[in-house]
């Protein structure tokens, strides 16, 4: 009961009766929707199970507080809910609350030591190639157009289509030679253009082409397809949008597609914090879902900023690769007094002699190159993309007779740009935020389960099931933790518009 009270604070002005008819006061109220969600998570239950569950589980029945002959509920109610929660930004309302009685019984507090790492997510759609992902795509978009104004589209679709696009697409004889894929490829795209073009006739309703997956026939076919001289070709790969942009498809249109270490993936990608003191249990702070295309780097300032809303900021943040750049250690020391405590990216430059060769000597303003010359101007200024930066000028004498300088510049001006000098001397490899020894002090980083732990089965978190509690387990190794997520907040995508057909 306390659960459900607690949970039900969440929505007070909520009006949940035309959803969940019952006799007087509403059954389903969030609260007791909240707590079924936990017991269906628990149990590893689908959305029907649950539904079936509530119906027909003596000991359901008895944890909700419900009648034996209660009817229960249909099981569109539990997605429509995780929907609402989103909505409402109930999950990190629920995480606060969580935390603040632990901070009462003394088990959080501010300062320590908290870690962050990044797992992924996979998306609730199907995985599907180039020719079905399109053939879905228009497929949807019929779908949608026959739910809404089936005699319409009965009376106007051409009659092959009804063949053609009636069965997914995976499920059918898709041909195998490149040639006649190519043939059916641009088949769908004339005939995706030719339905866009009858939903903007004047005789056409109107409210059709408003509809999400008619938008998403839409700018999928702007991405992936152009007209040439009346006929339909689908773009090159590298004329289509990138990657952070473009649709991989239609039932959800905030997933991205991914590459990391080898591992694709269609979803997004899940940022955990939690505390890491050995004298105390670990408990997550703070839990972010973003696009798997977004660089975990952008991560630091949020989870930062978050944080310190709460009090509730460490003293060092120990990271994986990835979030750790020079900027962010010196910013989070600068603006929270946080240690970040990480493996800075390495230079991907062309450049044989990096940032990190180059002694600073910031109390002199000086900066010495590898070959043991020193600049002769000092400057601070800022480059393109707004960074503070100091900008180091070389003499020419120096320069000019240098036998490595095709290795280090291939500036005329004898210059090079270098981030500010506390920068530069975190780049150093002896510094302390790039020891990842065992025994150093990123032996607590947080190590995520994913498709490359070794674990086969393990329970990625999808989409479909929403928010709900987070499980931890120790892993034999002692530098290591895994951890199996299944709540997160989806994160809407804000995808640029690409050029139309």
């Amino acid at each position: 009961m306390r659960i459900r009270d607690e949970l039900g604070e969440l929505f007070p002005d909520a009006d949940f009766a035309g959803l969940y008819p019952a006799r007087g006061k509403p059954a389903w109220s969030p609260g007791r929707l909240a707590l079924v969600s936990i017991m269906q998570f628990a149990g590893g239950l689908s959305d029907r199970q649950a539904a079936d569950a509530v119906r027909g589980r003596l000991d359901w029945k008895y944890l909700l507080g419900l009648e034996l002959v209660d009817p229960g509920f249909d099981h569109s109610v539990l997605p429509e809910f995780r929907d609402r929660l989103i909505a409402g930004d109930a999950g990190i309302q629920l995480l606060d609350r969580v935390l603040e009685a632990a901070a009462e019984h003394g088990l959080l507090k501010a300062g320590g030591r908290a870690r962050t790492d990044s797992t992924i997510v996979l998306s609730a759609a199907r995985q599907t190639g180039g020719l079905v992902r399109l053939g879905e795509t228009l497929r949807a978009a019929l779908n949608g157009v026959a739910t809404h104004e089936p005699e319409w589209l009965a009376g106007w679709a051409p009659p092959e289509w009804f063949d053609r696009y009636a069965i997914r697409f995976e499920d059918t004889r898709l041909p195998k030679g490149k040639a006649k894929q190519t043939e059916l490829i641009e088949q769908i795209g004339a005939d995706g253009l030719r339905l866009l073009a009858a939903l903007h006739a004047p005789d056409a309703p109107g409210s059709l082409r408003l509809l999400d997956r008619v938008q998403n026939l839409r700018q999928m076919w702007n991405e992936q397809y152009f007209v040439d001289n009346g006929q339909v070709h689908r773009r090159d790969l590298k004329d289509r949008p990138p990657g952070a942009d473009r649709l991989v498809t239609p039932y959800d249109t905030d997933a991205r597609g991914s590459v990391k270490r080898g591992i694709f993936w269609d979803g997004y990608e899940v940022h955990l914090t939690e505390t890491c003191e050995p004298d105390s249990p670990n408990l997550i702070t703070y839990v972010a879902t973003t696009a798997s295309t977004a660089q975990d780097v952008r991560l630091v300032a949020p989870i930062h900023a978050h944080l310190a809303e709460r009090d509730l900021l460490p003293d060092r943040h120990l990271v994986d690769a990835g979030y750790a750049t020079a900027r962010e250690v010196v910013t989070a020391r600068r603006n929270h007094k946080v240690t970040l405590v990480g493996p800075i990216l390495a230079s991907t430059s062309w450049q044989t002699f990096s940032q990190a060769d180059f002694a600073v000597d910031g109390e002199n303003r000086q900066v010495t190159c590898p070959n043991g010359a020193t600049s002769s101007r000092w400057a601070e200024d800022r480059s393109q993309e707004g960074t503070a930066v100091v900008r180091a000028r070389f003499p020419p004498s120096a320069c000019r007779p240098c036998k490595t300088r095709e290795q280090c510049t291939r500036s005329n001006s004898h210059g090079d740009e270098l981030p500010p000098p506390q920068c530069v001397v975190d780049r150093n490899p002896t510094s302390p935020h790039t020891n990842i020894s065992p025994g150093g002090p990123t032996a607590h980083r947080l190590a995520l389960v994913g498709p490359s732990s070794g674990s086969p089965g393990s329970p990625l978190p999808r989409k479909e099931d929403g928010p709900g509690p987070w499980a931890v387990a120790r892993v034999p190794h002692p530098s290591a933790w895994r951890l199996h997520l299944r709540g997160f907040d989806i994160s809407p995508h804000a995808g640029r518009p690409w050029p139309p057909l």
